[in-house]
């Protein structure tokens, strides 16, 4: 083979090899020859064999002398310190709302009269405080009015700022005469 075919085959090996450590290996040394590039090849494949070698290997754990304790897992130490609890009475789960929960929902009291003309009567009337106007939506329901608010989008029915006033006036003792029996 003359030098002009070997620098050819040289330079097509250097350049048709994929990118990674011994393609780097062969930018760094520049090799002229054939040779030249099967000894680094030769070399490169040794490397990885002891490289490859050592991380397979097991290494031995050192025995821990017999005085000290052995450190507690995360997990171990953790169960380790907590005290038993006593066995808690089967509680069944509280039925899940969909949404955000509500917490603040004022008791439902039964009146002789629909809520509407309740809040019509003069003397409930002048005892309620008539919320301000607003642009924020009041409830999913667009067809639901609502006579407290005078907006749609929740029902009368629904109204948590109504129940929460008419709740204050039962207790109140108030609208007593308009409670159905129960």
């Amino acid at each position: 083979m003359n030098l002009k075919d070997e620098t050819m085959m040289v330079h097509a090996f250097r350049k048709g090899i994929v990118p990674d450590p011994f393609s780097e290996l062969l930018i760094r040394n520049h090799p002229k020859t054939y040779a030249e590039i099967m000894c680094l090849a030769v070399a490169h494949i040794a490397a990885e064999g002891e490289v490859n070698e050592k991380c397979t290997c097991v290494v031995p754990t050192r025995p821990r002398a017999s005085g000290q304790p052995q450190p507690l897992r995360v997990h171990e130490a953790t169960t380790e310190n907590k005290t038993p609890t006593k066995q808690q009475p089967y509680q069944p789960r509280k039925l899940q709302t969909r949404g955000r929960e509500r917490e603040n929902v004022p008791p439902r009291h039964d009146f002789v009269v629909e809520l509407k003309n309740l809040i019509a009567i003069p003397n409930v009337a002048k005892r309620l405080k008539v919320p301000s106007k607003t642009d924020k939506k009041l409830g999913p329901n667009k067809n639901a009015w609502c006579e407290f608010h005078q907006a749609f989008n929740h029902p009368i029915r629904n109204c948590l700022a109504l129940g929460h006033q008419l709740d204050e006036l039962v207790k109140n003792g108030f609208l007593r005469d308009y409670l159905q029996e129960k």
